[in-house]
């Protein structure tokens, strides 16, 4: 199944849990209209419709103390003469190890015993048992052959079953229409799960055409009766407009429903909502609560997080070794964003001993999954030398994927080079464009370099009010080449501001950009966007 994911914050992406009601259902009662005096008469003249009545009853304290071992020894002696009901019981009990130790063997083969007599709840049993390894050797398609049978008897938890077994092609052919149908007559019978799906389905015009209206209404109804996967899709609706007005209150309640059950990406989702104040006042320790117990689960961008938190000191003091740790479990499972901050790490000695040839293989990693950051650092660390001989075509290459994908300290840095004709050919014109993209973007670098272009007509027409307006934007954020263009401006009436190349005389020094890329200020992740 093709999953479609919308943008919020990492792109959380909903996805469809395979079972998450793997319980088998409960034995159902017998004839309830029958005075307990004459079930017990009956059960023991030896009539197994009364035995399994007795069972059950024993089993839930209905009219007799609650008492399972002597629910077993009457489901035992029903399913003796083959009475289905019993049977599925007695497997139940073997199953749960209520009355009697648990052994699964022995579940499996009552069920199977149950099942062969047209026992849907049974037939469901033994497909789950098959699916899952439960005592067996798994074998999807027989499980679907299973879950086929149980499902046409109307067993709601075969008809979700069968759908995502046909929704991923598991034992069966793909086939979303196939799994739509399914889906369909599961949650028409309340199943929240399958609701879930089935808004799923429509969510992504899986086996239909696609249709938000639809998709809210079974999300809304799944998310009603409770079910984490339901609140935390309407969460995601709510977060992103999608199917619904975008309301961040809205969508702060129903990730915290999901999150209180203990959905990893729901909790994620309220650290997101708590650190960005969205929907909630900000608060970095409520924030910082959430990302950990996701975190605990294996997040990876729940994981890098708590480390940005730590290395930030949001929420808790600085804490460096702290944040390497969890930056490292990021890394680990190949997350873009843990890969990028642990180069940082080691690129800076913070909380390792500092290593260039370490963080030049971690920015790699993240890299060549297109982080722009990432490949900016790259290029730097080439351009300069760092843990690797310097090698401009490689830095040349990695700046202009880090451009190309809009990243200012890219298009900056490759604008240099074209400026100064290092690793490519001279090229005032790249370089004006370069240096505008990055200008616009509010790069204060940039915008010096832009403002020097048009003081001297390098790569664009000569323009002393151009040059004044990128200068002053420039000199408003405090970059003191700017501030000293303007007054060189002022006070030569427009005259020659000195060669000086447009990153100016001591911009590197003053952006701290001289060292490494211990200098890469995690500046876009104060969101904790990519």
């Amino acid at each position: 199944m093709k999953i479609t994911s919308l943008a919020f914050g990492l792109a959380l992406a909903l996805s469809l849990a395979p079972f998450a009601y793997a319980d088998d259902p409960a034995p159902g009662p017998g004839d309830t209209t029958i005075a307990l005096k004459y079930w017990i008469q009956y059960a023991r003249d030896g009539n197994p419709a009364a035995q399994y009545g007795l069972g059950y009853r024993y089993a839930n304290g209905q009219g007799v103390e609650h008492d399972d071992a002597k629910a077993v020894e009457w489901y035992q002696k029903a399913a003796a003469q083959g009475n289905a009901k019993a049977e599925y019981a007695l497997a139940y009990m073997y199953s749960n190890g209520r009355g009697i130790d648990k052994d699964q063997q022995q579940a499996n083969a009552w069920y199977r015993k149950a099942a062969e007599q047209g026992n849907a709840d049974a037939q469901y049993a033994i497909g789950y048992s098959l699916a899952n390894g439960r005592g067996l050797d798994v074998d999807n398609e027989q499980a679907a052959g299973w879950y086929q049978k149980s499902a046409a008897l109307g067993q709601p938890q075969a008809q979700y079953a069968l759908g995502y077994m046909y929704a991923h092609g598991i034992g069966v052919h793909e086939d979303d229409t196939m799994a739509l149908a399914w889906y369909r007559k599961s949650a028409d019978q309340g199943r929240s799960d399958a609701q879930y799906a089935l808004g799923y389905m429509f969510d992504n015009g899986l086996g239909t055409a696609a249709d938000q209206s639809q998709a809210i209404e079974w999300y809304q109804k799944s998310a009603d009766q409770g079910d984490a996967q339901g609140e935390y899709a309407l969460g995601y609706a709510y977060a992103n407009g999608h199917g619904v007005d975008q309301d961040d209150a809205q969508a702060y309640s129903w990730y915290k429903k999901s999150a209180e059950q203990g959905r990893a990406d729901a909790q994620y989702a309220l650290g997101y909502s708590f650190a960005n104040g969205l929907g909630v006042p900000q608060d970095y320790k409520q924030a910082l609560q959430w990302y950990r117990k996701s975190a605990s689960q294996g997040r990876a961008d729940a994981q890098y997080a708590v480390g940005y938190f730590y290395a930030n000191g949001q929420g808790v003091p600085v804490n460096d070794d702290v944040a390497v740790e969890w930056y490292r479990k990021a890394a680990d499972q190949g997350d873009a964003q843990g890969e990028y901050a642990l180069a940082f790490m080691y690129a800076g000695g913070r909380g390792l001993a500092k290593d260039y040839g370490k963080a030049l293989q971690w920015y790699r990693k993240s890299a060549d999954q297109g982080g722009a950051d990432a490949q900016y650092a790259l290029g730097y660390m080439y351009d300069n030398g760092q843990g690797t001989a310097p090698d401009k075509s490689e830095a040349v290459a990695w700046y202009r994927k880090a451009a190309d994908q809009g990243n200012a300290d890219g298009q900056y840095a490759l604008a240099y080079l074209y400026y100064n004709g290092d690793g490519v050919p001279q090229d005032y014109s790249q370089a004006a464009d370069l240096f505008r993209k990055a200008a616009e973007q509010g790069d204060a670098r940039a915008q010096y370099g832009l403002g020097h272009m048009y003081y001297n007509g390098y790569g664009v027409a000569k323009d002393m009010n151009q040059a004044s307006d990128w200068f002053h934007k420039a000199a408003d954020q405090g970059l003191p080449e700017a501030q000293h263009g303007l007054g060189d401006m002022a006070a030569d009436g427009g005259g020659l501001i000195k060669d000086v190349g447009p990153e100016g005389g001591e911009l590197a020094k003053t952006n701290s950009r001289s060292e490494a890329p211990g200098w890469l200020v995690l500046r876009l992740l104060t969101t904790l966007l990519p």
